[in-house]
């Protein structure tokens, strides 16, 4: 915190409006303080916008000129009082701003601004432009600030240039789409001067996801828990279960009561007495990290019970498959090798998986739409927003780490019944030929059709028709990388084949069509959708990564039924009659619906539950060296 508190002004002149006009009332004379401060501010801040010696922090004189042309070239932070409440206030946001904090020294160095303070020059004839290079600072702190808020702080050039390298060395395309938001600083600055609350402007440009602030809470909780040491851990152990006795259950016990995932630490006492068998409750509310060997004793028994807490009992299994369900994991209530690496993770990784997260939104839009789709791709989850409530959720399955699924927002603008699947080049080359090779009955088979271009009405052609072999991927194909290119027959041969590679392969609407019935479009670079599949095994699996990047629903006729309730465009009694036929139908959506498919691997769900997920794709330790130079 800063500790200076500036002296008052002191005007030039001020003994000889003293002596002169002795009998002036005290208002009077601060109005004329006043106004002698702000004709000298104005003089000097123009003074120095014109000087390019003047150093400016972090905006250009042009830039600043800006600001202070809008506020009549008058003091924004700091007064003939020293520096103002807000200013104060500007300081306290950025150094608690739960992305920036572990680097906020270092960003907005205020080490030079505390040096500028305490160095202060209080002569009369040099306060005023003293006071106008820390107010100078202070702008241009502020403008960094809502730079931040708006665009994030992530390196996105480094972060292009790493997934570039990706892209080369393993054959992954990523992509990733980041949503700057620029609003006018100066503008919001006025605004929340006037209402003396810089919140005004800094969530007019903050992320808008839902229970974003919500995650803010937990970071402050969590560096609280590392500061008083963190999370109690494990030890080795093969498997822990229903039934168990071991010191180690009462650690965990311990660690389940720090995540708030045990509610009450209570085991259930079975003591012996010479005539009677009874039961007890016991209770045990420590938390720290030491186990607890305390022995269960009566007045009245004759035998000694071993410590219940040691017991894996129903109470301490609740426990584990709320920490699993919060994990992403298998909720069966054992704690094996991956629960317990999970258990073990430590406070400070969190906090960083947090704050990572909290900067991902920060990169995405800031209307989200009164009624919108969220696709969440380390979760594996669809999720339908109404007015900030869930209307809808349903599992499904995302691009492999070799195919990823983008992370961009769009629109969904149409709803295609009965699809016909244009096969991607990619999986015509190498996936669908070497397949027609070992099977020539393979495209019959799965109802596929060779076409001359992407209508599915297009001319047709019989395999035996065209040179199968020459689509396979050049690297694949050795008799082609053999063939002499000088010869001219080759050549016109070797062209031939180049034609036949644009010949485009279409499934025919099926139950074994891998768009299923139905897929829901929103247009974009990435020929990506939502789309029903037939291949319903998978979304009953706890990590479901399968697809070559669209998004495979669990329960597509739920979202066309809710996509149809408030769409005047079709009736969905009418769309269920057409799904059990065979002819393609698209419906243009009148109320076209914003979805956003997003990368969180923490976030606060709708029940207010802190939620941790795998990092599938490994984005999370590329972007944590890039946001914190690790």
């Amino acid at each position: 915190m800063f500790k200076i508190l500036l002296t008052l002004f002191v005007l030039l002149n001020i003994s000889s409006y003293a002596n002169e006009n002795i009998n002036k009332n005290d208002t009077q004379i601060e109005e004329i303080k006043e106004a002698t401060f702000k004709e000298k501010s104005q003089e000097t801040i123009k003074n120095l916008l014109k000087n390019k010696k003047t150093k400016t922090m972090f905006l250009s004189r042009h830039s600043l000129r800006k600001y202070y042309k809008q506020f009549d070239y008058q003091l924004i932070w700091v007064d003939e009082n020293g520096i103002k409440d807000i200013a104060t206030n500007l300081f306290k946001t950025i150094k608690t701003d739960p992305v920036l904090k572990p680097e906020v020294e270092k960003i907005f160095r205020f080490s030079r601004l505390i040096k500028k303070l305490d160095k202060l020059d209080k002569r009369p004839e040099k306060y005023i432009e003293s006071m106008a290079k820390i107010d100078f600072m202070l702008v241009s702190i502020y403008s960094k600030y809502m730079s931040y808020l708006g665009s994030g702080y992530i390196n996105w050039k480094g972060f292009k240039a790493t997934i570039k390298k990706l892209e080369e060395k393993d054959d992954i395309h990523v992509g990733w789409e980041k949503y700057n938001i620029r609003k006018n600083k100066i503008k919001l600055l006025k605004e929340a001067l006037e209402k003396d609350d810089l919140s005004v402007a800094f969530d007019a440009v903050n992320y808008t996801f839902p229970q974003a602030r919500q995650l803010e809470d937990k970071i402050k909780e969590f560096e609280q828990l590392a500061q008083a040491g963190g999370y109690v851990k494990l030890p080795k152990f093969k498997v822990l279960k229903e039934g168990s006795n071991s010191k180690a259950v009462n650690i965990l016990r311990q660690r389940l009561l720090q995540s708030n995932d045990l509610v009450k630490n209570e085991c259930e006492v079975i003591i012996h007495t010479e005539n009677l068998v009874t039961n007890t409750i016991a209770k045990n509310n420590h938390t720290d990290d030491s186990l607890n060997e305390n022995m269960i004793s009566n007045q009245n028994s004759n035998i000694i019970e071993n410590d219940c807490y040691n017991v894996f009992d129903k109470n301490v299994k609740e426990g584990v498959m709320s920490f699993q369900k919060n994990h992403g994991l298998v909720a069966d209530g054992i704690v094996g090798a991956q629960t317990r690496r999970a258990l073990n993770m430590s406070v400070e990784k969190k906090l960083v998986k947090m704050r990572l997260n909290l900067e991902r939104m920060r990169w995405m839009p800031r209307t989200l739409g009164e009624k919108f789709l969220l696709v969440n791709i380390p979760e594996y989850k669809l999720r339908m927003y109404k007015n900030n409530e869930v209307a809808l959720d349903m599992n499904i399955v995302v691009g492999k780490r070799k195919h990823p699924t983008p992370i961009f927002s769009n629109r969904v603008s149409y709803v295609v019944l009965n699809p016909y699947w244009k096969i991607p080049e990619s999986i015509v080359e190498k996936e669908l030929i070497p397949k027609v090779l070992k099977n020539p009955n393979y495209l019959k088979e799965k109802g596929i059709n060779i076409h001359e271009n992407w209508d599915y009405k297009s001319d047709t052609y019989e395999l035996n028709e065209i040179d199968i072999k020459a689509m396979l991927p050049k690297e694949e194909n050795k008799d082609i990388e053999e063939i002499n290119l000088e010869d001219e027959t080759i050549v016109q041969n070797q062209e031939v084949m180049q034609e036949q590679i644009k010949y485009r392969f279409i499934q025919v609407p099926s139950n074994t069509n891998p768009l299923g019935r139905m897929k829901f479009m929103f247009p974009n670079r990435y020929s990506v959708y939502l789309h029903d599949s037939p291949a319903k095994k998978y979304f009953n699996y706890t990590k479901r990564a399968y697809s070559h990047g669209c998004v495979r629903l669990a329960e597509p006729k739920k979202l066309l039924e809710a996509i149809s309730k408030e769409d005047n465009n079709f009736d969905f009694d009418e769309a269920k009659e057409v799904l059990t036929q065979i002819d393609k139908k698209s419906i243009d959506l009148k109320k076209q619906i914003p979805v956003h498919m997003v990368y969180l691997t923490s976030w606060v769900d709708e029940n207010g539950k802190l939620q941790f997920r795998n990092d599938i794709y490994r984005y999370d330790r590329i972007q944590k060296k890039l946001l914190y130079r690790m």
